[in-house]
């Protein structure tokens, strides 16, 4: 949901997103306007817990990066700063986390579809990760339990079931079936 409707700037944004009326909020900045992602939506935390710790997992002991949730934020530039419901970035590209937002894109991001959430304006945020580096974009829609899979070159692969995603080059050799993105739900 979009709760101003000036354009602005990523500095702009982090002081408005500080006063004392927003404390609690999950907000992000597309485009120069702030969204404001919807909190307490049981399927969608589920479903980001799910996956971090089948990417844990994959993870533990590897040493390739690491992975943020919904409240990290990435500053991809001026007027962009999207909080991905999960999302992977590597060593290689950013050394040590920020304590604040990470400047750049995340090698893999993950959108969990709310009940708020536009379909359109997910896979809109999907091509803005893509075109700021992110080489790895999944779409996760609960109602049809599928997940959209966006990559670099422009790809787009839809997968369901059994079927099984996979982390390409950036998680190489991690394999996840869709169905256990959606166990006990």
């Amino acid at each position: 949901m979009t709760i101003a409707t000036e354009q602005m700037t990523v500095e702009a944004f982090r002081r408005f997103a500080e006063l004392p009326e927003n404390e609690g909020k999950l907000l992000e900045l597309i485009n120069g306007n702030i969204e404001e992602k919807e909190v307490g939506s049981t399927f969608p935390s589920s479903i980001a817990a799910t996956l971090i710790f089948l990417f844990g997992l994959y993870l533990r002991g590897k040493g390739l990066g690491t992975l943020t949730a919904t409240d990290g934020s990435y500053d991809l530039d001026e007027v962009n700063s999207p909080m991905p419901d999960v999302a992977f970035i590597s060593f290689a590209r950013m050394p040590e986390m920020p304590r604040r937002a990470a400047q750049g894109a995340p090698d893999l991001a993950v959108e969990i579809k709310s009940p708020t959430d536009r379909v359109r304006n997910m896979r809109k945020k999907a091509e803005l990760y893509l075109s700021h580096g992110t080489r790895i974009v999944w779409l996760v829609f609960p109602e049809t339990r599928t997940v959209e899979v966006y990559d670099a070159a422009a790809d787009v692969a839809i997968f369901g079931g059994r079927q099984e995603l996979n982390g390409g080059d950036v998680l190489p050799g991690l394999v996840i079936k869709v169905d256990e993105i959606f166990e006990g739900i």
